[in-house]
């Protein structure tokens, strides 16, 4: 979808659109130099609200847990472990376990191989709040507001990066409130 109909679904701006659009808050292409938004990111977008309604959503069950079922990893469960740690100035907080903040998701991933293949990549993933910008340069780690959110998550065809995000931005704002 182009950015007028993705601003009016989400109830912002073109400007607005285009920005997410730049920092990979929505997944989108540029093509003859206009945006082409991906109608399922932007959805997943929406569905955390903008900031003046973030604190809103619904909680995260931290308490969550999820079962592997089938493959290698079967009888795997897996649940978030949070951790928090002060250096300095700085707050860190480490997510590990995402696949139960996740389920859904992957669930809805049909295909066996690539269901396995996304809860691999998950596993060994984490994700990063600080209160503190950071920088990253090329080592593996993709993060928005300056590198305040972070994940080591890689993304697969059938969960991006940017839900992982997505995520992220959820729990900053539900250990906030």
């Amino acid at each position: 979808m182009n950015t007028t109909a993705a601003a009016l679904q989400a109830h912002v701006t073109t400007n607005t659109i285009r920005t997410w659009a730049r920092r990979g808050v929505i997944a989108a292409t540029k093509t003859a130099g206009r945006w082409i938004i991906d109608a399922a990111s932007l959805a997943r977008r929406i569905a955390i609200g903008n900031r003046r309604t973030r604190k809103q959503a619904s909680m995260i069950d931290l308490n969550a847990t999820y079962t592997i079922t089938e493959g290698p990893h079967a009888g795997t469960t897996i649940t978030p472990k949070v951790r928090t740690r002060q250096r300095g100035d700085e707050t860190i907080t480490v997510i590990r376990g995402l696949a139960p903040l996740l389920a859904d998701r992957i669930d809805a991933i049909t295909d066996l191989g690539d269901r396995l293949h996304t809860l691999t990549v998950l596993m060994n993933a984490s994700i990063v709040l600080s209160n503190l910008e950071g920088d990253f340069g090329s080592n593996g780690v993709t993060s928005r507001d300056n590198g305040r959110i972070s994940t080591s998550y890689a993304g697969t065809r059938d969960l991006p990066v940017e839900t992982v995000l997505d995520l992220a931005e959820q729990l900053r704002t539900q250990f906030a409130a």
